[in-house]
């Protein structure tokens, strides 16, 4: 990415909690064989996965557009703001003004990466020449806001102070995320800077995006941009999320363990031979991060449910439990897979799926993932439901590399559960 300098200058193994909860399933060989390369029985009506539906589960991304849709009319109706659905407007400029300033200035900045703590940092010095918010008394008093895109939740914002009566503010102020590298680079980091009016609507005065995959962390040099104007298609509160192709659900949090099969004597011995069991596939299920709030005040009451795939069998689904009112949730629980064997980890698949929990209505989906092998085969069928990619794939993988130790991995959840075709 080309950027127009304004000015530079030099500036394994892990131990499981002594209490926790467990959901144990006894996977029998014949449960992962399916000749035929159709999934079986697996509760779940989300488009693309040949499933039968259960009475409290309907297409699952039909239902969240319709919600979406209703709280977005509601919200209009009774003149509240569009915070329910994902906190997108920020408390300074929730009802910003984007079309009346005419964006003139420049913002100077400079990005740093942790590698140890995995932590993002942006160091917000000063903006310069912004224009007037009110052109007849000459004044502005602007602060800067960020956001790491396509997510424009609150977990995703944050602001620096406001400086008064200033169209040259300095800030010298530090903002901080912590995300995951390889996460990072899939983001564009936006500022945006506004003037803030206590008794009226909050005025845009300019932004600027940068993409993370095009930056070189490796240097300390200031940086200083132009400030441009706002798409106003972009603002309309018609459309307050992006497209749900890039849209943005949060992280999951998951730690894997494959522990083999015991290795038992056969008639060799004299012994008559017992017959060999698998082995155990543990899913430590730990938290989850930044989840979409679709509950009025802005919250989600959120459980994740596990499927292994291929299963012809209902009742192996198995539930975390319920998280009330958090869109950052703690977990801790342990789904238990047994009687697996090594050579059908090249051949089964781990779904995981966050839901949030409606009592007296359908559940709303939230994200997931899918841990494999990602190669679109099962016991030499091809399978729509081996998709995995990237940090899904590195995971499992890590986990059949070294077997009896936990794999923990931070990964991204899907918009949808509809496999992306090339």
């Amino acid at each position: 990415m080309k950027m127009k300098s304004c000015s530079k200058k030099n500036t394994r193994r892990i131990q499981r909690p002594s209490e926790y909860t467990k959901s144990v399933i006894d996977l029998r060989p014949e449960d992962v064989v399916n000749e035929s390369g159709v999934l079986g029985d697996r509760s779940k009506s989300v488009p693309g996965l040949n499933v039968e539906a259960e009475e409290e589960e309907e297409d699952i991304d039909s239902l969240v557009e319709i919600h979406r849709r209703r709280a977005g009319r509601n919200s209009i109706r009774s003149g509240t703001s569009l915070s329910t659905l994902g906190s997108m407007v920020s408390i300074y400029s929730g009802a910003g003004d984007f079309g009346n300033i005419s964006v003139t200035g420049e913002i100077t900045f400079s990005l740093s990466y942790e590698e140890k703590t995995q932590a993002f940092f942006i160091h917000v010095k000063e903006c310069r020449h912004l224009a007037y918010a009110d052109e007849a008394k000459k004044r502005s008093s602007p602060y800067v806001k960020t956001y790491l895109l396509p997510d424009k939740s609150r977990q995703s914002k944050r602001k620096t102070t406001i400086k008064r009566n200033t169209v040259n503010p300095l800030y010298n102020e530090l903002l901080k995320y912590e995300i995951q590298k390889s996460l990072l680079l899939t983001r564009t980091l936006q500022f945006s800077v506004w003037h803030y009016d206590r008794f009226g609507r909050n005025h845009f005065l300019g932004e600027v995006d940068i993409p993370m995959d095009a930056w070189n962390f490796d240097s300390q040099l200031e940086e200083c941009l132009p400030l441009h104007g706002k798409n106003l298609g972009e603002a309309s509160s018609s459309s307050p999320l992006p497209p749900p192709s890039s849209q943005y659900k949060g992280e999951i949090v998951v730690s894997l363990k494959f522990i083999p099969p015991a290795k038992h004597l056969g008639a060799g011995n004299g012994k008559k031979g017992k017959k060999e069991e698998g082995g155990e596939l543990q899913v430590w299920i730990k938290e989850a991060k930044n989840l979409t709030a679709v509950k009025s005040g802005g919250t989600s009451d959120s459980f994740v449910k596990g499927f292994l795939l291929p299963l012809k069998n209902r009742t192996a689904k198995k539930k975390t439990p319920v998280v009330k009112k958090s869109l950052n949730p703690h977990y801790n629980h342990t789904l238990v897979y047994n009687n697996i064997f090594t050579e059908q980890l090249s051949h089964i698949c781990l779904e995981l799926t966050v839901w949030d929990r409606e009592p007296l209505s359908s559940n709303d989906f939230l994200g997931g993932v899918r841990l494999g092998v990602g190669n679109g085969m099962s016991n030499g069928q091809v399978v729509d439901w081996m998709d995995s990619t990237g940090e899904e794939i590195s995971l499992w993988q890590k986990m059949r590399q070294y077997p009896g130790s936990w794999a923990e991995g931070t990964l991204p959840l899907r918009a949808t559960m509809i496999k992306t075709k090339p």
